[in-house]
């Protein structure tokens, strides 16, 4: 039997003396776009600076196509082609779009040793290479028409887009979205959600996302896993996690 691409066991994470994390386990297979849901404070960032290896966990184990990757360095787990995005903005605001993409090239554009006796033929076709891969990846998001404005004069939900676009120009296989919707109008989620299914259909093999956007969640996901006080409270469909009377409890306190 195929092992999963990404598979959490008992993933435990304490700060002092609070629990943001208990004995968490789930999958995200190939070719998946899963859905980690739950109240403020329930954990998902926290599982995702674990798998990302921004935090070391305390107990449990992540492991990627069956090799086991607990704490591993974030620049590490990135050219494992494990890359994830953060809540606030982190675009390069003074430069272009198309520069922002362009820099997010960095693994790309690293060269073996031998190559620096050899440069201008390598180079140029690297440099070709990256310049069509920028070029695509914008045209992707929608932002080619916006690629030579400076990135802080983009809108919410173009920064939005800028970020998934400089996320794609690592190259991930596993592309993990910390709320890639705050902040979008109901108009731009939709927008999203399509996007992010030609992200999976196009250039990665599975999407985990973190997002309190339930419509959102609900139209793209495979499976969403629902936590609660650093728990998992729930594991299944969209319509079976919708229907679910202690994740309906968690999120408006009372059985609906």
């Amino acid at each position: 039997m195929a092992c999963a691409m990404l598979e959490i066991v008992d993933l435990g994470k304490s700060f002092g003396g609070i629990v943001a994390v208990r004995d968490m386990s789930f999958t995200v297979e190939r070719g998946e776009i899963v859905s980690l849901i739950g109240p403020n404070g329930a954990g998902k960032t926290t599982c995702l600076n674990l798998i990302s290896g921004f935090y070391r966990p305390d107990s449990g184990k992540v492991l990627l196509d069956g090799l086991e990757v607990t704490g591993e360095k974030p620049f590490r787990m990135a050219q494992r082609r494990v890359v994830r995005t953060f809540q606030k903005t982190n675009v390069l605001k003074n430069l272009t779009v198309r520069d922002n993409v362009l820099a997010a090239h960095y693994l790309s554009g690293r060269e073996p040793l031998w190559r620096t006796f050899f440069v201008a033929r390598a180079r140029a076709r690297v440099e070709r290479d990256i310049g069509d891969s920028v070029d695509g990846i914008l045209s992707l998001v929608g932002l080619e028409a916006r690629r030579g404005i400076e990135a802080g004069a983009l809108s919410c939900g173009e920064l939005r887009l800028l970020e998934v676009a400089l996320a794609l120009g690592a190259k991930p296989r596993l592309l993990m979205l910390d709320e890639p919707a705050a902040g979008l109008n109901t108009h731009e989620a939709e927008a999203l959600a399509a996007l992010l299914r030609r992200v999976r259909a196009e250039r990665v093999e599975a999407l985990l996302l973190v997002e309190h956007n339930m419509a959102l969640v609900m139209s793209v996901s495979d499976r969403v896993v629902v936590m609660n006080t650093g728990e998992k409270l729930a594991e299944g469909t969209p319509e079976a996690v919708r229907n679910n009377p202690a994740v309906r409890f968690a999120y408006l306190g009372q059985v609906v």
